[in-house]
């Protein structure tokens, strides 16, 4: 009976130390989802803010090529730009597409959508970033929580690269395919993207 006793208490000890375990284990867990969807707010801000320069940019952009005479190098840049929008290099040499282009369930919050209005690579830390194609830079701007951010004009097209620092080139400057924009920087967890 003695015996049957202790085997009942070293259970009922285990069977709590388990469950101390356990609480821990899921106040882990519910402090790592709220530091998720912080973060997650606190990105979603920075893309807002990068999005309305974006829009901006090219909105000034649109209206000064619509006071000026279209040109045949801005129609020819941009008929090229369109035949070759399958055959673009990648702006950076490794890597490979973390967040495709759209909508998306988040990838470790559930019930959480995102939308990606472009693609992001992630690479490794101190890559060069490549301009995918011939251009002109239109802007290149900071956005905290972000980095550095180089719009590139290809007569109707823009291509924005994001995620930079020690940006190489500035705004008016010409560009052609392959040449160096800048490099990207880590994020907090060290992710380039």
């Amino acid at each position: 009976k003695n015996k049957l006793l202790t085997e009942e208490v070293a259970e009922n000890t285990s069977l709590t130390g388990l469950k101390k375990k356990q609480n821990t284990l899921v106040k882990s867990l519910q402090k790592e989802e709220k530091k998720l969807k912080r973060d997650l707010s606190d990105t979603k801000k920075a893309i807002a803010e990068l999005d309305k320069k974006i829009d901006e940019i090219i909105r000034e952009e649109m209206a000064r090529e619509a006071r000026s005479l279209r040109s045949k190098d801005v129609v020819a840049l941009s008929a090229s730009f369109e035949e070759n929008k399958k055959k673009f290099p990648w702006p950076v040499e490794s890597g490979f597409i973390s967040q495709p282009f759209g909508r998306q369930n988040h990838p470790a919050l559930k019930g959480i959508i995102i939308q990606n209005d472009g693609i992001n690579i992630q690479t490794r830390n101190g890559e060069h970033v490549k301009a995918i194609f011939d251009g002109e830079v239109t802007a290149v701007a900071f956005t905290p929580g972000i980095g550095s951010t180089v719009l590139i004009n290809h007569g109707n097209y823009f291509t924005v690269y994001t995620g930079l620092k020690d940006i190489v080139v500035k705004r008016g400057q010409k560009v052609k395919t392959n040449q160096d924009l800048g490099e990207i920087i880590s994020n907090v967890d060290g992710i380039s993207e």
